[in-house]
């Protein structure tokens, strides 16, 4: 399913989602630079890009879809979560993965049984793992 796409003309309505893993690439990041995709706790998937666009969301309107977004830090070389119920995975080339804690030992196990060990793997099966433990989470209750 496609994601919602979230953009300067409608941010409003997206202001309060339940989000449980979001990613984030930088404006120079390989892969789409300025792309952030959003995964809610009922697995919708949204997606945003405040560089490039038509219609791309102001930076400072992040952090009213993301409001932990400004708990968040970057770096060239990575990036990491300030917030203690969040945590950083560095995908590589600019791009990083905030996910909740409480998914953050399935998400790694999930991976580990994929054979996703490298950054590069990570970053094109993160969005799978998320969805499958949410699906997961709803069928056991």
């Amino acid at each position: 399913m496609e994601p919602i796409k979230i953009n300067e003309s409608n941010y409003q309505a997206y202001t309060n989602l339940d989000i449980v893993a979001f990613s984030f690439a930088r404006g120079g990041a390989m892969g789409d630079p300025g792309g952030i995709d959003i995964i809610d706790k009922a697995g919708h998937s949204y997606y945003m890009n405040y560089c490039y666009g038509a219609n791309a969301i102001k930076s400072e309107h992040i952090k009213d879809i993301i409001p932990v977004f400004n708990d968040m830090g970057f770096s060239l070389l990575g990036s990491e979560s300030n917030n203690d119920n969040w945590v950083s995975i560095y995908l590589g080339f600019g791009n990083s993965l905030f996910l909740i804690k409480d998914l953050y030992d399935a998400f790694m196990k999930k991976a580990e049984e994929a054979h996703c060990h490298q950054s590069h793997e990570l970053y094109r099966h993160w969005h799978g793992f998320v969805q499958e433990l949410l699906r997961d989470e709803m069928v056991d209750g």
